[in-house]
């Protein structure tokens, strides 16, 4: 048991400035040590001015012990410890009775802008080595783009693999991991073209049979991944040569292009990932904690329940990183509340900070990458159940407006579950009696995932003042995908709104038209087959926009809140840029040695 454990347990036991008369036996007896061991460990607290201890001599007489430091200073100076140790979640566990301490998440939320951010430190022969150091709450589950759930996950994915194309700043498609592709006149066949010279990070050269490879597993994986209907959708692929590979769909589909650009389509080596090679298939599971391989700009070469270090892969093809190593640190608690106010728990988008030595003084710069993330809810009618009704849909659909009103603004998220502010009165009683078809109260399931449980909570305890008793269920990303959401009646979750919204959309769509009667279900996937021929983007908007009507006329979609992401920054840091997602592109920052 290490001291600080042992100071939190005399704390727990004795308490903080008051004086206790006990013996060396009985702190023995507490700490499960011998008493010479007891007598080390209270001269080393005594050192270090934690507690002060008057000695009585002789065996049986009591001394005087008083604990001088709040038992949440020391669980800080604990975890700050582990963290340089990487035992985070071990130290997280045993002082889980302090975390909901002020004063402690103070502690370490100041120590951890020490910690985090950029570093630098000199190498075995003098050369000068760039650290920037990114705290995230989300566990980091999976870096293989097949398995990928979390917004975290792709923000790691997307600097360690390639597609065969990406989107610049701009949001234009141009080429990547090829360097051209041709399309044929009916639009059903195209072939891609691959740069010369590609390596992986284990050194392996890029051939078209990893594309091949990337894309029959990924066609073959029973998995409902995003955009998998877009995959599907290809009937056959081969590599004419060892640099060309052909693509045949089932129909033309603009969307195609789109989806070869995200991380789910990111090239993975057959060598690493192909290592079925009798014929049986590949395990529809994800190798836990397997060192990702890619041609990105870096490579990982940690990754554990704590931490998920990056390096700089010199022989990248666009260019060397700047930074030298990123290490991506999960942190069991929230990060400081002037950089995180406007976050969600599962978002990626990391807020840089300069070495904390030059930081003083400077002020935060707030920058959008013009992404936003909506939240919504929708409703399932192809459940048995009160939402079968279009009344009861449409009285949610009503009781949704007054709650969060049009303005789609999250400033004031935490207005919808204030109870002063939603309590009935006259008015709102007036209007539910303007709904006599159906009985109050109405029982309603909502389903979501655990980064929006805050919200579904908070939405539960609104619809309770509008007639509705609701029960909130928490799954998993697999469970939710599964058949969690056709047992449910509301199911919340949320829409990025970045460059590849119209991929995200069409999926979402398609997704949402999965627990709709019949009806509704056929009428939404017929739009939806209209959007994927129209070759003009702002035609295949028009026809989404066409869907979302459709859906809230029905009161089946419904907006909840809608918030820009944003990420705080020092002024010197140079080179900030975002990827289509929005994401911080860490290969274009650096950070000078001098800031004027």
């Amino acid at each position: 048991m290490k001291l600080h454990q042992q100071y939190l347990l005399l704390h727990s036991r004795f308490g903080h400035m008051l004086e206790h008369e006990v013996t060396l036996s009985d702190l023995a007896e507490l700490l499960d040590c011998t008493h010479r061991n007891t007598l080390t460990i209270v001269k080393k607290m005594v050192a270090h001015e934690w507690i002060r201890w008057v000695s009585q001599r002789g065996r049986g007489r009591r001394s005087t012990l008083t604990l001088l430091v709040p038992a949440d200073q020391i669980a800080a100076a604990y975890m700050m410890q582990a963290m340089n140790r990487r035992e985070l979640q071990q130290a997280a566990e045993q002082v889980g009775a302090f975390s909901s301490s002020t004063t402690m998440q103070d502690h370490l939320n100041q120590w951890l802008l020490g910690y985090s951010g950029h570093h630098t430190e000199t190498g075995s022969h003098y050369e000068r080595i760039d650290t920037l150091r990114l705290p995230i709450r989300q566990q980091l589950h999976a870096l293989d783009p097949l398995f990928i759930n979390l917004l975290a996950e792709s923000f790691v994915t997307s600097h360690v693999f390639d597609g065969l194309v990406q989107r610049n700043e701009h949001g234009e498609i141009v080429p990547c991991l090829s360097h051209t592709w041709d399309i044929s006149s009916d639009r059903k066949t195209w072939f891609f073209y691959l740069r010369k010279g590609i390596t992986f990070h284990n050194g392996h050269l890029l051939t078209a049979a990893d594309v091949v490879y990337t894309f029959e597993r990924l066609q073959s994986s029973e998995r409902r991944t995003l955009y998998r209907d877009v995959s599907k959708q290809i009937l056959s692929l081969e590599a004419t040569d060892s640099l060309t590979v052909c693509f045949k769909l089932k129909a033309p589909h603009e969307l195609f292009l789109p989806f070869l650009s995200t991380s789910r389509a990111a090239i993975v080596s057959q060598d690493t990932y192909g290592q079925h090679k009798d014929g049986d298939k590949e395990p529809d599971v994800p190798n836990t904690m397997q060192k990702p391989i890619g041609t990105g700009p870096f490579k990982v070469t940690t990754w554990d329940d704590h931490l998920c270090r990056l390096e700089a892969f010199p022989m990248y093809f666009q260019g060397r990183a700047h930074l030298d190593r990123v290490d991506i640190l999960q942190i069991p608690w929230s990060a400081p509340a002037h950089l995180d106010e406007k976050q969600d728990i599962e978002s990626p988008f990391f807020h840089l900070v300069h070495n904390p030595s030059s930081s003083e003084g400077r002020d935060w710069t707030q920058i959008s990458a013009g992404v936003m993330v909506r939240k919504l809810l929708t409703c399932n009618t192809q459940k048995t159940g009160p939402l079968s009704d279009p009344d009861v849909r449409a009285h949610v659909q009503a009781c949704i407006t007054k709650l969060y009103g049009n303005g789609m603004n999250e400033s004031n998220e935490g207005d919808p579950g204030d109870t002063d502010k939603v309590l009935m009165n006259a008015e709102e009683l007036t209007y539910l009696s303007q709904y006599p078809t159906f009985d109050l109260p109405i029982p309603l399931h909502i389903t979501t995932i655990p980064q929006y449980r805050m919200d579904a909570s908070r939405l539960a305890s609104s619809l309770e003042m509008y007639g509705f008793t609701c029960t909130v269920r928490i799954g998993t990303m697999e469970q939710f995908k599964g058949n969690l959401r056709l047992e449910s009646d509301l199911i919340l979750f949320s829409l990025i709104r970045d460059r590849d919204e119209e991929l995200r959309r069409y999926d979402l769509y398609l997704t949402l038209s999965e627990h709709l009667e019949d009806s509704s279900k056929n009428s939404v996937q017929e739009m939806l087959q209209s959007v994927v021929a129209l070759q003009i983007s702002a035609d295949r908007t028009a026809e989404l926009d066409r869907i979302e009507k459709f859906l809230k006329q029905q009161s089946l979609l419904f907006h909840l809140t809608e918030k820009p992401v944003e990420t705080a920054y020092l002024p010197s840091v140079r080179g900030l840029s975002f990827n289509s997602q929005g994401w911080v592109n860490l290969r274009h920052i650096w950070f000078p040695s001098k800031v004027l």
